[in-house]
């Protein structure tokens, strides 16, 4: 097995984080249409890949943008 070195490591959780802003976004825009630039900002803001992961599914699942971006400002005021 290839040794996978810390900055391999950075690189791909990185990739991964990216990965996982860029999911968020579209399925918003695909469900809701324009996605509120505040909201986007945000998103783009979030370096922990586990907030991401929750916020993918609140896109899938939430109502309305407006009960997604609540959420979404919970989220992130509490860190």
């Amino acid at each position: 097995m290839r040794y996978v070195t810390s900055i391999e490591r950075l690189a791909k959780e990185e990739g991964m984080i990216e990965t996982n802003r860029e999911n968020v976004i579209k399925i918003l825009q695909t469900r809701f249409g324009v996605v509120p630039e505040p909201v986007v900002e945000v998103i783009y803001g979030i370096e922990d890949l586990s907030v991401l992961q929750t916020l993918f599914t609140s896109a899938i699942t939430i109502g309305y943008i407006e009960e997604f971006q609540q959420g979404l400002n919970e989220r992130t005021s509490k860190r």
